[in-house]
């Protein structure tokens, strides 16, 4: 894929990895961007319109968890842009003591932006097809203890978007879905950590295991998803470890399904 002159959504844009993927994807030549994000950063994005004159980026206020609003931003934009390629969606917290509000924005806000995003880039409904990367974790892959709620909805994510990847709707809709999965990234994920856990009494252990974490910066995490969406590989999922991008192959496990229709 060439982002030059591509139109792009990333949600989450306001800071951390989806303002770094925003960046990168402007300065690869994309014509114009929509930042969808619940927080301000105004600062940053003077200086990303400053940075790219001769581009659009539309800045839209909007909690992801909320299914009406976002599928009222995407028509915002649809009608602004004209036609959508890539949606990169970013957007996610880490608060694993307050339930509800993780699995709304994570995993909701996900396949809120998703859905929203079809019937706009699908060839089905006058669209010219695209890409959509969905951004999960290492935690939706392997269990990690210390973040049960956080990682449950890391893993669905991975799911929701393999499923949206089946060959038969790719070639009706000419969307191609893409998973990533970082590994620990130095973002505001990581303030109060300890905070925002539901076990307080392993917050020895986990400082132990952050500690020994080998982190990556925002920025190293957004190129790598560039390389992904040059990739182009529908249906892919990929883990983001040390400035790298590794492809997996996730075998069948239920062999009693019968054969897609």
């Amino acid at each position: 894929m060439s982002f030059r002159g591509k139109n792009a959504v990333v949600t989450g844009g306001a800071g951390g990895i989806g303002l770094q993927v925003s960046k990168q994807l402007l300065a690869a030549g994309a014509a114009k961007v929509a930042i969808i994000d619940l927080q301000d950063n105004l600062e940053e994005f003077v200086k990303l319109r400053a940075a790219h004159p001769t581009q659009s980026v539309m800045i839209i206020k909007m909690d992801v968890a909320n299914k009406k609003g976002v599928e009222a931003t995407y028509e915002e934009i649809a009608k602004t842009f004209g036609n959508i390629d890539i949606v990169v969606n970013v957007a996610g917290i880490f608060n694993d003591k307050d339930v509800q509000r993780t699995l709304l924005v994570n995993l909701g806000g996900i396949i809120n932006s998703t859905l929203s995003a079809l019937p706009y880039m699908g060839k089905d409904n006058g669209g010219k097809g695209g890409i959509v990367v969905n951004m999960s974790s290492v935690v939706g892959l392997d269990p990690m203890f210390i973040i049960p709620v956080y990682g449950a909805t890391k893993a669905g994510i991975i799911n929701f978007t393999r499923c949206l990847a089946n060959e038969k709707y790719y070639q009706r809709s000419g969307i191609k879905f893409v998973t990533v999965c970082p590994g620990a990234t130095m973002t505001d994920m990581f303030t109060n950590f300890t905070e925002k856990i539901i076990f307080p009494e392993t917050s020895d252990e986990t400082y132990r295991i952050l500690d020994r974490l080998n982190k990556q910066s925002a920025a190293d995490v957004s190129r790598c998803i560039l390389n992904v969406l040059e990739k182009d590989k529908n249906g892919a999922v990929y883990v983001i470890e040390g400035k790298r991008v590794y492809p997996l192959e996730i075998k069948p496990q239920w062999t009693g399904k019968e054969q897609a229709l």
